[in-house]
């Protein structure tokens, strides 16, 4: 409960179903049906791209030397993003200062009409200062998603609040110190098994 306050507290009364949601998501990712997180080779290269953080234009080039973490999504994704995102914190906060110098993650938002850099940067701090949020226009994220094999559809829901959701690829990618593409795991991945990895690339 404390931890529903906290969120709602920095987030916005806006975000009470998305706090609602989470508790709940998480509490199902528990199950046996979430254990199996073997990542699987896709056919897409990924490379260099150029997005906007809070802080100015960022490049993955910028990152060479860290292994970066990636994650397509956007702020008002009820379950998967914010799975993942935590999934992401608890990994770092199992590493050491020094392993997490050497790691950032990246979250894309894929609605760049809502998710605007200060909200991107809240978001995305509150659950650990490594990830950073980046957007841009539709056709510079298309082309991104484009690159890393991640798929998504903008679709209205007139009844909803939301009056829109945006359905999804959900894999977490893993790219090494080089900037190679290295692998994907489902979002809803064990930490241990993310965390073995991730230090396998480190």
């Amino acid at each position: 409960m404390m931890y529903l306050k906290r969120l709602i507290f920095k987030l916005g009364k806006s975000y009470l179903l998305f706090a609602v949601l989470f508790l709940t998501s998480v509490l199902v990712s528990k199950s046996p049906a979430h254990n199996n997180s073997e990542p699987q080779k896709k056919e897409f290269s990924g490379g260099d791209f150029t997005l906007k953080s809070a802080a100015g234009p960022l490049s993955l080039q910028d990152l060479r030397g860290s292994v970066v973490l990636i994650f397509f999504g956007y702020t008002a994704c009820p379950t998967v993003c914010p799975i993942s995102l935590a999934t992401i914190a608890n990994v770092y906060t199992r590493m050491s200062p020094t392993e997490l110098q050497g790691t950032r993650a990246l979250f894309i938002s894929l609605d760049p009409e809502r998710d605007n850099l200060e909200l991107l940067e809240r978001y995305t701090k509150y659950f650990h200062p490594n990830i950073i949020g980046l957007t841009d226009e539709i056709s510079a994220l298309k082309n991104v998603a484009e690159k890393y094999g991640v798929k998504f559809k903008k679709t209205l829901v007139p009844d909803s609040t939301l009056g829109y959701v945006i359905s999804h690829s959900s894999d977490i990618i893993l790219v090494d110190r080089d900037g190679v593409l290295r692998m994907t795991i489902p979002h809803d991945t064990e930490t241990d098994h993310l965390l073995k990895q991730l230090k396998l690339l480190l």
